[in-house]
């Protein structure tokens, strides 16, 4: 049997497991995700992440590959060297838990089994430097648009890290109108500048997908809502890419999908950046991570500062 990663990207809802060779190339047909609920007890919480192993497990199985490693990306506050959640705001019922002794005591793997973790936006970056359209840029960034506000770069073609391997410049806190950026450039930010410009009353239902949806049949307000939400996303980042001299910027998420409604805003508030070189939307929104889970296995990318 041939040897593979599993591969595990731990959301607050779902855990998507994939699989990868040695040298880094994705198994497209060993893919799957479990649902998980980050608000859980302890035990549905470990339990989620048992069965995401045994599912992955039992696909490599059936397709005569047998499991050399796990690599993991989550989110944080997190001990990635340690394999040790931090998160309050989720997770919380396995504040403090070795995640790596807690993987390595189940039933597929063993004491000795390779087990990494990774911030789940430094591996998207890491996966868009590898594989994506970072390739060739050492000094580059990545915001990712969702739920929240994700930022992570690299100086000289390698991940900047904090002390416990979180990106080392985070932007969602920064201090923005009455509140953070995130409150504006995220999920809810969309929603809130949509109702704001069209002057509609909160729809429950409605999502950024609909904003979208309505730009590309040239809705107005759906279009001036990616543009708003562009000038204020260049805003924050122009400082951010100036002081690290950033030559590549990608934007990821779900949201990045709909990147040509805010390009225009976006590339004009960042005209004046001497340094930046290109601004586009990530090559493999869906499978960047998993491409920098593996490489972060292979190569150990990431720099602590």
């Amino acid at each position: 049997m041939t040897e593979s990663y599993l591969l595990l990207d731990i959301g607050g809802t779902f855990i998507k497991f994939g699989a990868a060779s040695l040298d880094g190339e994705l198994l497209h047909g060993i893919s799957g995700s479990v649902p998980v609920d980050s608000l859980g007890s302890a035990r549905e919480v470990t339990g989620a992440f048992a069965e995401a192993v045994r599912s992955g497990t039992e696909a490599l199985g059936k397709n005569d590959r047998m499991l050399a490693g796990i690599g993991i990306c989550i989110p944080g506050p997190f001990d990635y060297g340690k394999g040790i959640p931090l998160m309050k705001h989720k997770f919380l019922s396995i504040y403090g838990m070795s995640l790596k002794d807690f993987f390595r005591s189940l039933p597929q793997t063993g004491p000795d089994m390779p087990v990494g973790f990774i911030h789940d936006v430094n591996a998207a970056l890491l996966g868009e430097m590898s594989r994506g359209n970072a390739a060739g840029y050492p000094d580059s960034a990545l915001v990712t648009l969702g739920t929240g506000l994700g930022f992570a770069f690299s100086r000289a073609g390698r991940i900047m890290v904090n002390e416990k391997g979180s990106p080392l410049c985070p932007i969602y806190s920064i201090p923005y109108r009455d509140g953070i950026l995130e409150d504006y450039v995220s999920k809810r930010g969309f929603l809130k500048a949509y109702r704001e410009i069209s002057g509609k009353s909160a729809d429950p239902s409605l999502t950024v997908a609909d904003i979208g949806a309505m730009a590309a049949e040239g809705d107005p307000a759906a279009l001036e809502t990616f543009l708003s939400v562009g000038e204020i996303l260049a805003s924050a980042l122009k400082p951010k890419l100036v002081e690290n001299r950033i030559g590549c910027l990608l934007l990821g998420g779900q949201i990045s999908r709909s990147f040509r409604f805010m390009e225009r805003a976006l590339k004009a508030g960042l005209s004046g950046v001497s340094c930046l070189k290109t601004v586009m939307p990530a090559k493999n929104i869906g499978e960047a991570a998993f491409y920098g889970i593996v490489e972060e296995m292979k190569n150990n990318c990431v720099v602590l500062v």
